[in-house]
């Protein structure tokens, strides 16, 4: 943090020149052009190993709370990281399947084909003949995360307890989710059973294969799952290879993939980069790397089915709804701020059509709009968010004319038809129902221990005034800074009153009278610098 935490300082504060990193300084890489504020956070969390890593990945979807500058660049860090020597993981290997590998392996590449900050993955074979992927957790890494989190946690909460600034994020929570995302990574047996549960999803489409699990040998720390014969998104061959008819297909089905989990079962694939989309042997779409995933509740599914058809119909009042009825924490009286700047929004993009609009760009623009007025998403909204973004992206590689809006169209009027047919309506007055009856039987016994709380004085009612609190602020500003000037007035007053005295005290009292101009001199240059900083420097 030494390295790089000045560098982000004196980039924040615009003086990034005196301190020119780009001439290869500490460590740095030699270019041309300065290292910005968010370029100097990515290698600062990039030296500090895989906990960070992975807060940085969190963080690079939440642009509502870093902003998309900051966002964006520690998106970077999605990519893969340098691999341990075999001899090097070999040790986890051995202890995880309780015996030598070779036991187990007739055949291992001890050159990984994939390398992240918790574990590798290695291509094998098993003793029975199948081509299997094993995925080996990096020595140590358990130990160095729990530490990592111990130390983190601790900072956090120290830092959120003393901040001043005007914007209020929700810190300790924050961390916590961030903390059990990355306590289920470091469990392979989850990422195993998310892939069971991707692939009944989708069991009826043939079009998709997601690898099965060897749960003979898986552990928390070992994943052996079937290999998937491909070629990733991203690779050239694939111009040549597909038609342009079946690149659209694929992006397509990538596509029709992830709104079936969203929005039919709630649970969804919510690592969707280009590295982990393949295009199998027999031209199907291959998903791979189960670690993150997302979860929404019906209710949620259907506000945020609501979100989405506000933005197609470029209904800011709409957006603004469906986002508070997600949960997204603001006071109402920012609404018509939010409205304002989404009306503009939609102002820029003209005549164009949603549909021809890339979904990167809107994401990007409805978290600097969420960043500017201080919304702080839900967690799994802003991982939607982001879902949305990279699943684009991944697609616009195998599929250079796909636009997600696009595409998303005819999807989502097969959603709005499914959540009006009468079996869906059904179903939800039937919940309707029992959740009434619920709260009717529960109604009496509630009320009466409201009411004892009333009586007993443990209930307390306040009143907000909107905008008081800048008010309160600038008079404790304005009293704090009279009180300085008063203050600094009356020392400079009794210093005069004692320099009269020592004149008066004869000729014998002049030496004495330079030395007590020096040092009330001094004292009251001081104490006027010190009594400045501690007034100036406070925040409301």
């Amino acid at each position: 943090m030494t390295r790089h935490g000045l560098g982000v300082t004196l980039a924040r504060a615009g003086l990034g020149w005196l301190l020119p990193f780009q001439w290869g300084l500490l460590g740095h890489g030699r270019r041309d052009q300065p290292y910005s504020g968010p370029e100097h956070l990515r290698m600062a969390f990039e030296d500090l190993g895989p906990t960070f890593i992975k807060l940085a990945q969190i963080l690079s979807t939440r642009g509502d709370l870093v902003g998309e500058e900051y966002a964006a660049e520690l998106a970077k860090l999605q990519s893969s990281v340098p691999p341990l020597p075999f001899d090097r993981v070999v040790e986890v290997l051995d202890r995880e399947l309780g015996r030598s590998h070779r036991d187990v392996f007739v055949e291992i590449d001890q050159t990984p084909m994939g390398s992240g900050s918790i574990g590798q993955v290695h291509r094998a074979t098993l003793s029975s003949g199948e081509r299997v992927v094993v995925k080996i957790q990096k020595p140590g890494v358990s130990d160095l995360v729990a530490l990592d989190i111990t130390i983190l946690r601790a900072w956090l909460v120290r830092h959120s307890a003393r901040q001043r600034s005007p914007i209020k994020v929700d810190v300790e929570g924050f961390f916590d989710e961030f903390a059990f995302t990355l306590s289920n990574e470091l469990d392979y047996t989850n990422e195993g059973e998310n892939a069971d549960r991707l692939r009944g999803i989708h069991e009826d489409d043939a079009s998709i294969m997601i690898p099965k699990i060897n749960w003979e040998h898986t552990t928390t720390r070992l994943l052996v799952m079937e290999e998937v014969e491909g070629t990733e998104f991203g690779d050239q061959t694939l111009e040549t290879r597909l038609t342009p008819e079946d690149r659209n297909h694929l992006a397509t089905t990538a596509l029709h993939a992830a709104l079936v989990e969203i929005f039919q079962h709630g649970f969804f694939h919510a690592d969707p980069h280009p590295g982990n989309f393949v295009v199998t042997t027999d031209g199907r779409l291959g998903l791979l790397d189960f670690g993150m995933v997302g979860t929404l509740s019906e209710r949620q599914r259907g506000h945020f089915l609501d979100f989405v058809r506000s933005i197609g119909a470029k209904d800011s009042d709409g957006i603004v709804d469906s986002w508070w009825q997600m949960g997204v924490t603001e006071p109402e009286a920012e609404r018509q701020g939010v409205v304002r700047d989404l009306d503009h929004l939609f102002h820029r993009a003209g005549n164009k059509s949603l549909q021809d609009i890339a979904a990167a760009d809107m994401v990007g623009e409805l978290m600097r709009i969420a960043h500017r007025h201080q919304l702080q998403l839900p967690p799994n909204l802003a991982l939607l968010f982001k879902v949305l973004a990279m699943l684009e992206s991944a697609a616009v590689l195998i599929d250079p004319n796909f636009l997600l809006f696009d595409a998303l169209e005819s999807e989502i009027t097969e959603l709005v038809k499914s959540e009006v047919s009468p079996a869906a309506m059904s179903r939800r007055m039937r919940r309707n129902a029992l959740n009434m009856a619920r709260l009717a039987e529960g109604l009496p016994q509630r009320a009466e221990r409201l009411l004892q709380r009333v009586e007993s004085g443990d209930i307390e009612f306040t009143a907000r005034q909107a905008g008081l609190e800048e008010v309160l602020s600038q008079m404790v500003r304005a009293i704090g800074r009279l009180t300085a000037v008063v203050a600094v007035g009356l020392f400079l007053v009794a210093s005069g009153l004692y320099v009269l005295a020592a004149q008066a005290a004869g000729p014998d009292g002049s030496t004495r009278v330079d030395v007590l101009q020096l040092f009330l001199g001094l004292g009251a240059g001081s104490f006027v610098l010190f009594v400045a900083k501690f007034v100036w420097s406070r925040r409301p």
